[in-house]
C-alpha cells in the first residue's frame, strides 16, 4: 500500500495505491468543508492536481446532507474522484468541549460511505495538559483505536497518535498505534501549537512521535494549515499533511505566501506569479472570497 522511493535524513517519497488511485507524497490534503466548499472538489483534482483530500465525517453525520452522502456515496458526493480521508471530530471537541458522537459510529458511518482512509475518534491531548490528564488521554486514545481496528472491516484505517507535550507519552501512544492494522498513523493535538508558532514543541513532538512508529507506514500530521510548515513537517518525516488555511484565511480576507499571511486590502501588488495574482487587479482579489482561497491554494501546492 505504501512505497518509499526516496529518502534524505527523515525526509521520504514515497507512493500510497489508494482504492481511487495512487498519491505520491509528500502530499497535501486540502480540506473541504461539507457545508461550504469555496473551490468545488473538482477543481481541486483539475486544476490544482490534488490527488487526495480530507473532509469531515462528523459534519458529514450531523449536517443536512447525512442522507444525500449516505445514498450517494462519498466520492460521488464530493465530485472528486481521487483519494479522500475523512475525520474523526476530534478537533471539534478541541474547539467546542465535546462532540455527541462515538468511536464506533464515526467508524460505522465511514465505512458506510465509503471513505478511502478513516480516521478513529481520538481523544484531543491538549498542549496543556499535564501528565497524569495526557496520560489518561493516551489511554483512552489506545482504547478506542484498537476499538476501531476491530470495527473497520475494509477500511483502511488512520490511527492517531496522542499525549500533549509529554514525549515519553507520545511515543508510548505512537508504538501502541504502530501494532494495530492503521494504514496511516497520524499525529494530532498539535493546532494549538501550530496556532501560537510554537515551532520547537511541534518539532519536539514530531520526533517524540516518530520514536514509537512503524516507518513502513505512511504518517500524517494533522492542522499542519499554512505552507510554512509545510517543509518542516517534510523534513521531519511527515507523508500527509492536512490544511484548511486556504479557505480560513480566504474568509478572513488574508493571503498566503510562502514566507508568512499578509492582508490582501493592504497591498496594492501581490509580487506572485500564480494565475489569480496575474489575471486579477488586487483590489478584486481583495474583495473575492474565491479568488482569495484560489491564490491560497496555489501557494500550498
Amino acid at each position: 500500500m505504501f512505497e518509499v522511493r526516496e529518502r534524505d535524513g527523515l525526509g521520504r517519497i514515497g507512493v500510497m495505491e489508494t482504492r481511487h488511485g495512487r498519491v505520491t507524497t509528500p502530499a497535501l490534503l486540502p480540506v473541504v468543508n461539507p457545508n461550504r466548499p469555496i473551490i468545488p472538489p473538482a477543481d481541486l483534482a483539475n486544476r490544482f492536481h490534488a490527488e487526495i483530500l480530507i473532509t469531515n465525517a462528523y459534519i458529514l453525520g450531523r449536517g443536512p446532507h447525512r442522507d444525500s452522502v449516505l445514498r450517494r456515496g462519498l466520492h460521488e458526493f464530493l465530485g472528486f474522484s481521487g483519494a479522500v480521508m475523512t475525520d474523526s471530530g476530534a478537533f471539534q471537541s478541541h474547539v467546542y468541549g465535546d462532540v455527541d458522537v462515538t468511536n464506533p459510529e464515526v467508524i460505522e458511518f465511514e465505512k458506510r460511505i465509503g471513505t478511502d482512509f478513516g480516521t478513529m475518534l481520538d481523544v484531543f491531548s491538549e498542549p496543556s495538559h499535564d501528565r497524569t490528564q495526557a496520560a489518561a488521554d493516551v489511554q483512552e486514545t489506545i482504547r478506542r483505536a484498537k476499538e476501531a481496528d476491530s470495527l473497520r472491516g475494509e477500511m483502511a484505517l488512520v490511527g492517531a497518535v496522542q499525549g500533549g507535550l509529554h514525549p515519553d507519552l507520545r511515543e508510548r501512544c505512537a508504538r501502541e498505534i504502530s501494532t494495530l492494522g492503521v494504514s496511516v498513523c497520524a499525529i494530532g493535538g498539535v493546532v494549538p501549537l501550530l496556532e501560537s508558532y510554537r515551532f520547537q514543541d511541534l518539532v519536539r513532538v514530531i520526533i517524540a512521535s516518530k520514536k514509537g512508529l512503524d516507518p513502513a507506514k505512511p504518517l500524517h500530521l494533522f492542522g499542519a494549515g499554512h505552507p510554512l510548515v509545510f517543509p518542516l513537517a517534510a523534513l521531519l518525516g511527515c507523508d500527509l499533511f492536512d490544511s484548511a488555511s486556504y479557505a480560513k484565511y480566504a474568509r478572513d480576507g488574508r493571503m498566503l505566501f510562502a514566507d508568512g499571511t499578509r492582508r490582501a486590502s493592504e497591498l496594492r501588488e501581490s509580487g506572485c506569479p500564480c494565475p489569480v495574482c496575474t489575471d486579477h487587479a488586487m483590489k478584486e482579489i481583495a474583495e473575492d472570497e474565491a479568488l482569495l482561497a484560489e491564490h491560497n491554494l496555489h501557494t500550498c501546492f
